[in-house]
């Protein structure tokens, strides 16, 4: 009689992650949780929803307290950890609690990748926030917001992660992986006939460079004098400061002396002050300049975003013959260093099971992964938790669900559970989850 199959749930957590891998055993099923974070809850399922069916889900019969053999942070994005801030998971007994290396507290390189990328966050959604008041127009608005959006998704999200490094019941063992030196299989006595292949983040220099923002050294000069007492550097040229006393005293008619610099314009444009004679009229040298810190704002905040996707976790799980890959929301750097390694390249060609990265991003699914390594013909089935959000209208890509239908794969969204036609998935009642066998 053949083994009881892999039981794979996608919780709808909207535009986020969290997915529980159940393995049946002769005792007790095996228990992974990967992420549990949300910026756009799914519509009438809220992040409390979907804990509390994470909790039922690990809680045996006759049993008081939920149990998770692993629970894996892929990266510290709001999207993946964010459900971990509530307190339903001080009763939540964990065997162990895998990050990626650079979240180690103690590692100065892992310190410093993950402080850089903080104080970064920090300052540029504190910029972004203010620009976005300080403006009127719509689509000024929309743009900006996306970045502002990035620039949130990517705070420490402090309280979380304090779960993930200290929380949950039963005293977890934390590992950070892949280990220094250590070799890509990895050795895990609480998943008794599980091999776990950590893919990534990788230790090599030329990829760990991706993980630290290159653009927006005045942001973090910035963060860093108001943090430390030091004299502020000023991240913007003078016609974009405005003295707020000043400007107070015009907005109460105590002066009519106002510099005649954008930001002044832009404020009195958006208040109704004129703090001249004729209409506050915006020049093309004004225009050309609103530009460029447009462009220099969205280039820190892609290049946050995606060095803070470069730390996510990548793991294989092999369990007879089944082979899950959980990426995360590994990208280019991750993926090149995977594909271009033989033993790797040929771990990927086993996969049974496909966790969609990045919510199904055009920077997270390799086309040579799918259209030449993922098994084809094999209705390998795919998982992609994701929703559609004003700020990212191409995610999840389709010509990426096309290519994974083209190359003979089952798939399924956590925003449209009832949309599968093969009967591979099963949904839940009140769509707050999916499930998937997977045969071993």
């Amino acid at each position: 009689m053949p083994p009881a199959p892999i039981r794979i749930r996608m919780y709808n957590v909207g535009f986020g992650d969290c997915f529980m891998v159940t393995i049946p055993t002769s005792g007790r099923p095996l228990r992974m949780l990967f992420d549990c974070g949300t910026i756009s809850a799914a519509p009438g399922v809220g992040i409390d929803a979907v804990i509390q069916q994470v909790c039922e889900d690990a809680t045996e019969p006759g049993e008081a307290h939920p149990r998770i053999d692993v629970v894996v942070g892929t990266h510290r994005h709001r999207d993946h950890v964010s459900g971990f801030s509530k307190e339903a998971w001080d009763d939540v007994e964990v065997g162990e609690v895998w990050m990626p290396w650079t979240e180690h507290p103690t590692n100065p390189e892992a310190r410093h990748i993950r402080e850089t990328q903080s104080r970064l966050a920090a300052a540029l959604h504190a910029s972004l926030t203010m620009r976005l008041a300080a403006t009127a127009d719509a689509e000024t608005q929309a743009k900006l917001g996306r970045l502002e959006a990035l620039a949130a998704n990517a705070l420490s999200n402090e309280k979380a992660m304090t779960t993930l490094h200290e929380g949950f019941a039963g005293s977890p063992k934390r590992r950070f992986l892949p280990e220094e030196g250590a070799a890509a299989l990895i050795d895990c006595p609480v998943l008794p006939g599980v091999s776990v292949f950590v893919l990534g983040p990788s230790r090599d220099k030329d990829v760990i460079r991706d993980m630290e923002p290159a653009e927006g050294q005045s942001y973090l000069r910035l963060a860093g004098a108001a943090r430390e007492g030091e004299p502020v550097p000023h991240p913007f040229a003078p016609g974009w400061r405005i003295d707020l006393e000043t400007w107070s005293e015009a907005m109460q008619g105590l002066t009519s002396v106002v510099p005649d610099t954008p930001v002044a314009r832009i404020l009195g444009a958006r208040t109704g002050y004129v703090p001249r004679p004729d209409a506050a009229k915006l020049t093309d040298e004004d225009r050309k300049l609103l530009v460029e810190v447009g462009e220099m704002s969205q280039a820190v905040a892609v290049s946050l975003d995606k060095a803070v996707n470069g730390t996510s976790l990548m793991v294989m799980l092999k369990i007879g013959q089944a082979h899950l890959l959980f990426p995360g929301d590994a990208q280019w750097g991750t993926w090149q260093a995977v594909l271009g390694n033989d033993e790797a390249r040929r771990l990927l060609q086993k996969v049974t099971f496909y966790k969609v990265g990045h919510h199904g991003s055009h920077n997270a699914t390799p086309p040579e992964f799918v259209e030449e390594v993922i098994p084809g013909g094999a209705a390998t089935p795919a998982m992609v938790s994701t929703r559609p959000v004003s700020n990212w209208p191409e995610i999840p890509r389709e010509p990426l669900l096309d290519a994974l239908t083209e190359r003979g794969c089952d798939w399924i969204r956590s925003d449209k559970m009832s949309d599968s036609t093969s009967g591979r998935f099963t949904p839940g009642a009140g769509d707050v989850f999916v499930d998937v066998e997977v045969p071993r």
